[in-house]
């Protein structure tokens, strides 16, 4: 279950930030990218006379600030298990996308799993040698497990993609620390983005961790924050039963009632008995997302409803 909500927890966080994708390449791989070129989503779908419909999970498209011309595109593929299907299509994926854009495009596969990992990086022949593929992995060996604060601010994707891999060690307390902060620092400046950013983090820290984080972060509720996790693994194993992609949506709905009750922690509010209730009962997304907006900046819990 963990393996499948991660897969969703990645596309959605490289959805909103698609700067990850060369950071990843750049500071994981080595790769020489330039920090002058502008990042965008690119298409994730191509088509092809001969072929039906091929999506990827997603495509992130590099291009020159000046002109626009498109300087390479990188094609994303989450992969949490084997799957020999992806070595017939992934060059098909590649193929459409060079066509669609004119530039040149790498296949990047991320994965939680070492030996999935070991598995993607082998070499596709597609013909007598001549024409290989060879995909770029980045695994969980790669993917950093602490980050200096700054760099976490600096980069808070990464920081959230590191809580994704490895948010349920026993030893990610000081990650989802950083983590945490920097996504708040996120919101404080007017990001709206940091509210997926702490929903992820939430979602996949450790239990353990996670309370102890909130006793750290001066959360005095306690009841609710319970009931708030109970809900949130409710809502991923009804999600497994209706549908993966509705079952993140669920889950994500309880981290984001998580993430109000830590940014407001965090900045030494509490909340009354009715306000905690108030959260509890509510159902409705964007409400939800309106107030850990407004909880970044408040300086009293009455005016996050205002009250």
């Amino acid at each position: 279950m963990q393996a499948k909500l991660a897969h969703q927890a990645i596309i959605r966080l490289i959805d909103d930030h698609p700067e990850l994708v060369p950071e990843l390449v750049r500071r994981l791989l080595g790769l020489d990218l330039s920090v002058s070129l502008e990042t965008m989503s690119a298409p994730e779908t191509i088509r092809d006379i001969q072929y039906p419909e091929h999506a990827v999970d997603s495509a992130v498209v590099l291009r020159k600030n000046a002109s626009g011309d498109n300087e390479e595109a990188f094609v994303n593929e989450i992969q949490t298990n084997k799957d020999e299907d992806k070595k017939w299509s992934w060059p098909v994926h590649i193929a459409g996308l060079r066509a669609r854009l004119r530039c040149p495009v790498t296949l990047v596969v991320i994965t939680d799993d070492d030996a999935v990992a070991r598995w993607a990086a082998k070499p596709i022949d597609l013909g007598r040698g001549q024409m290989v593929l060879r995909p770029l992995v980045i695994g969980p060996a790669r993917i950093p497990r602490m980050l200096e604060l700054a760099d976490a601010r600096r980069h808070p994707a990464l920081a959230a993609l590191s809580v994704i891999v490895h948010g349920q060690s026993p030893e990610s307390e000081d990650l989802g620390r950083v983590a945490i902060r920097a996504a708040i620092d996120r919101l404080d400046a007017g990001d709206g983005r940091g509210t997926l950013l702490l929903d992820l983090i939430t979602a996949f820290l450790d239990a353990n961790t996670l309370e102890d984080l909130k006793e750290e972060l001066g959360m005095e509720v306690t009841r609710f924050s319970d009931l708030a996790q109970r809900n949130y693994s409710m809502g991923v194993e009804r999600g497994l039963e209706q549908g993966l992609e509705q079952g993140l949506e669920q889950g994500l709905e309880r981290g984001r009632r998580q993430a109000l009750l830590l940014v407001l922690g965090a900045r030494g509010l509490v909340l009354s008995s009715e306000q905690c209730e108030r959260i509890e009962r509510c159902s409705d997304t964007g409400q939800l997302e309106d107030w850990l907006r407004r909880a970044a900046t408040t300086d009293d819990c009455d005016d996050l409803f205002g009250e």
